[in-house]
């Protein structure tokens, strides 16, 4: 098939799916959208709330020791102590109270405590964090108040005009962001559209066709629909911006600048009047500060925790030298030594740096009598879905995964990070990591060093800064004489 007939291929699905969401969408502005009754909210309440969340872990208190720095701002803007006093402070509507007390949500964490009472009081933040910090309640809960208190508005035809983007780099934390709204907005009139790309368009426009009051999604195909008239970004009045710096890496900085400057989005504004903006990065770079200062209001509140691009401290580094030896042999002997305390497996990460690794790994895996699933680009959405829910629920101990899985997956309860292969910088490396030791829980890394890494002087120079803020730090002596020798 020609190039020229797949793209006509291409434009007529388009149409076609185009057409069905105008005719859904004029439907319910007739009619009104479908009713969902006690039987769907019992449902829904039995698929997000049938696990306890990770609420606070054994190392939870120690955030209170966690050194926040605050810039800027307009200087009214005061951290609560709990989620208790945000609601009363701020009058939180009560269905949106109840959903934070469904997710066991008490003590908030440092993101949470300083930038959600500052969005609520009519500031825009830039919030530096490592990543597993609580980021997605932080910018949730003020959205979702906002969009709950300004009450329920008549469905027009036409496109969808959202109360609240959400830009995300990847798939797989559009999910997760959307799960995590869902939950918030359980029992409300609230309707979330999650939009992103390598999945069929068709079930996102069903979503949008009813209602779209909050959007989570990738800027390619976000970008598809407002060019196809499908969304309108007039109406927003919240913008954030999740994991900004792996977006600007992806290479989304022309996509993100077109749907805020170019989509008739409301110039940023101050309690009430224009768009709120948040924006959050794990890292600041010089790139991250030209967005900041062009998207968010000139008096925006800079909120870093910790250090900037930080090393989480709730992670026991570890590094085995195999400049000699086997490491799918090490592998295997690292990954049965270790175990929970009450014996049972732990949840593990494996991290390669190709697709081709992931599927040797995970067969190696396999063949050694371990249960274990792939998860890169490679695969479908729904295979990589299943390789998620597989590591979730226990069907598999050991997920194998390229950089796709290394920011923005929560996966709760994962114990232990192997990086089979170095990552390529200390960035990298910090946000593997962190998939493990999150929400102030323990955590255990260990990183396969070889003759050959790029990666190994970043990450050392990296470990050594973190050491001068946390003496328990322990770096190698063989894996300084790596860098220095």
């Amino acid at each position: 098939m020609s190039n020229e007939d797949i793209e006509a291929r291409t434009a007529q699905s388009a149409a076609r799916n185009d057409a069905k969401y105008h005719r859904l969408r004029q439907g319910y502005a007739n009619n009104g959208v479908p009713v969902r009754d006690e039987q769907y909210w019992e449902w829904m309440e039995k698929l997000y709330f049938k696990r306890v969340r990770l609420s606070a872990g054994i190392d939870f208190d120690k955030y209170d020791d966690v050194e926040v720095e605050m810039l800027g701002g307009k200087g009214d803007e005061e951290a609560v102590g709990s989620f208790q006093e945000l609601c009363q402070k701020f009058e939180l509507p009560e269905g949106l109270v109840a959903n934070l007390e469904r997710c066991k949500y008490a003590k908030p964490t440092p993101v949470q405590k300083y930038s959600m009472p500052a969005v609520l009081s009519g500031s825009d933040v830039m919030v530096s964090a490592q990543t597993g910090s609580g980021k997605t309640a932080a910018f949730m809960t003020p959205i979702i108040a906002t969009v709950l208190g300004a009450g329920e508005q008549p469905l027009e035809a036409g496109a969808a005009r959202p109360k609240a983007l959400i830009l995300a780099p990847t798939r797989e934390l559009c999910q997760q962001l959307a799960t995590e709204a869902k939950r918030l907005c359980h029992r409300t009139f609230i309707r979330i559209t999650s939009i992103y790309g390598g999945a069929p368009q068709g079930p996102q426009l069903e979503e949008l066709a009813e209602g779209g009051h909050i959007v989570i999604g990738t800027p390619g195909r976000l970008n598809d629909f407002l060019q196809r008239g499908l969304l309108s970004m007039k109406d927003v009045q919240f913008l954030a911006v999740d994991e900004a710096d792996r977006m600007l890496d992806m290479g989304f900085e022309p996509q993100i600048r077109s749907i805020i400057d170019e989509s008739g989005m409301p110039e940023p504004g101050l309690e009430g009047e224009g768009r709120r903006t948040m924006m959050f990065s794990a890292t600041f770079p010089q790139e991250m500060q030209d967005m900041a200062l062009d998207f968010l209001h000139p008096s925006y509140l800079w909120i870093g925790v910790g250090r900037v691009g930080e090393m989480v401290s709730s992670v026991d580094q570890r590094f085995e030298d195999l400049s000699f030896g086997d490491k799918q042999q090490t592998l295997i002997r690292i990954i049965q030594a270790e175990a929970k305390d009450d014996g049972s497996e732990m949840k593990t990460i494996v991290f390669a740096n190709t697709k081709r690794m992931v599927d040797g790994v995970t067969n190696y895996l396999r063949m050694s009598g371990m249960k274990a699933a792939p998860i890169h680009g490679g695969l479908t959405q729904t295979q990589r879905d299943g390789a998620i829910s597989a590591l979730k629920t226990g069907r598999v101990s050991v997920l194998v995964a390229t950089d796709v899985a290394a920011r923005g997956l929560d996966i709760p309860g994962v114990d232990h990070v192997v990086n089979f292969d170095m990552p390529q910088n200390a960035e990298d490396y910090t946000h593997r990591i962190g998939r493990t030791g999150r929400i102030g829980n323990k955590g255990v890394a260990t990183t396969f060093v070889t003759g050959n890494d790029t990666g190994v002087k970043s990450i050392v120079q990296s470990l050594k800064k973190a050491q001068q803020a946390d003496d328990k730090i322990e770096i190698p002596d063989w894996l300084v004489e790596k860098v220095y020798s």
